[in-house]
């Protein structure tokens, strides 16, 4: 796209001035299917990440290393007892909007 675009996604207007085809986060963001994880390491700090579907658990490291400046090689995402694999989408594991991940430090 050429000119500059704002998404309005749950309240939170992105705006996208990339000057060029719409592709990669730009084309993600215009598809709507985002959702919203929160993740609680249950010491005091519950971090609230807007993500992709089909982004994989790797991503979603990425984006909570941003929000709380912890590398994301450090953070493990667990549900349960289960441990959530980089690999592997969102989709996958079946988290949902609004869902809560066990956020922890290695």
């Amino acid at each position: 796209h050429s000119a500059s675009v704002v998404f309005n996604l749950g309240g939170t207007l992105l705006r996208c001035g990339c000057k060029r085809e719409l592709k990669g986060t730009c084309a993600r963001l215009a598809t709507g299917n985002m959702l919203e994880v929160i993740c609680n390491d249950r010491l005091g700090k519950k971090v609230r990440v807007k993500c992709n579907e089909d982004d994989t658990i790797g991503d979603l490291k990425k984006l909570i290393a941003a929000q709380t400046g912890t590398r994301p090689e450090k953070i493990r995402l667990m549900k349960w007892q289960s441990i959530f694999k980089d690999h592997i989408t969102l989709d996958d594991y079946e988290i949902h909007d609004g869902m809560g991940i066990e956020l922890y430090y290695n």
